[in-house]
């Protein structure tokens, strides 16, 4: 079994990276990829950890990278698997998200408090994390039963992802657009290769966007992605198979995880998701033995 989409602590994961380690292990994980939002300060600390005491398995560096794809104005996000650690750093201390997290927050903040939900003023971005001012948001609102009736009112379910649901969907009262601050996919996708990592299109059924096989399959005509993630906690037998075809139509890699945060996505575990995902080595096989970068 592996998971290659996993989150700890060092963006919207409730995980040590040690934790992530021992739970792992437990679950009998053959291998995992830590890919934290614009972050890999997991394996800076990976760096100087005797990772066998707690996982006997591979660990392969990773990363979920935002951006936007332009011709759509959709956010989305990239996974990048098996690059130099030490190259990401660079760039991702360059291009902090933390300003625009903030922002957003308060935005979230203003037309919360205008619907009336019920909240903590004081919540804040964590300078420290790479957080995302719509999961602090929703893990707030989460708190208070009585925010549900008010937001179902504005037609947002608050068991959803907020963030699909609410921050980037241009139908809702919260609506973000987020075109401006952040890259395009080619800057990612030729930093990422240029780093000897490949480049996959993360959980592609998740974007609320009509004609969504559609516009994936123009997303890979547009970019040099190396493949997608086929196998995820959310996915529907039939979605999994969509994308598996289109991987063998385009002559791409597959790839999957559970998109694991611990308590912050309680309904989701480490390796199994909701239950019964166990994706299996063979779905990364014609790729993994290409990836130079694995710890072991």
């Amino acid at each position: 079994m592996i998971d290659l989409h996993i989150h700890s602590t060092y963006s919207d994961g409730s995980y040590s990276v040690v934790e992530l380690l021992k739970e792992a292990e437990k679950k009998k994980i053959e291998i995992i990829s830590i890919t934290d939002h614009d972050n890999v300060g997991a394996y800076e600390e990976l760096r100087n950890l005797d990772v066998k005491r707690y996982f006997s398995g591979k660990i392969i560096p990773g990363c979920e990278f935002k951006c936007v794809f332009t011709k759509y104005g959709l956010p989305i996000e990239i996974l990048g698997y098996g690059f130099d650690v030490s190259a990401i750093e660079e760039f991702l201390k360059y291009n902090s998200s933390i300003n625009k997290q903030e922002r957003y927050l308060k935005h979230l903040k203003e037309v919360g408090s205008k619907i009336g939900l019920i909240f903590d003023k004081n919540i804040k971005i964590n300078p420290n994390r790479n957080e995302y001012a719509s999961a602090i948001f929703e893990k707030e609102l989460n708190k208070h039963i009585e925010n549900k009736e008010i937001l179902l009112a504005n037609n947002i379910k608050i068991e959803t992802n907020f963030y699909r649901d609410a921050q980037s969907n241009k139908n809702s009262i919260f609506y973000i657009d987020e075109s401006k601050d952040y890259v395009e996919p080619n800057i990612i996708i030729d930093l990422i290769h240029k780093s000897g990592g490949k480049v996959f299109l993360a959980h592609p059924y998740i974007y609320h966007i009509d004609n969504i096989l559609n516009v994936i399959e123009d997303f890979i005509n547009n970019y040099n992605i190396d493949g997608l993630e086929c196998n995820y906690s959310l996915f529907s037998k039939e979605q999994t198979n969509n994308l598996t075809k289109l991987c063998e139509k385009y002559n791409l890699y597959t790839s999957g995880g559970t998109d694991f945060h611990g308590t912050n996505k309680p309904d989701i575990e480490l390796g199994i998701g909701q239950g019964n995902l166990n994706i299996e080595k063979k779905v990364i096989e014609n790729w993994i033995t290409k990836v130079d970068n694995i710890i072991k």
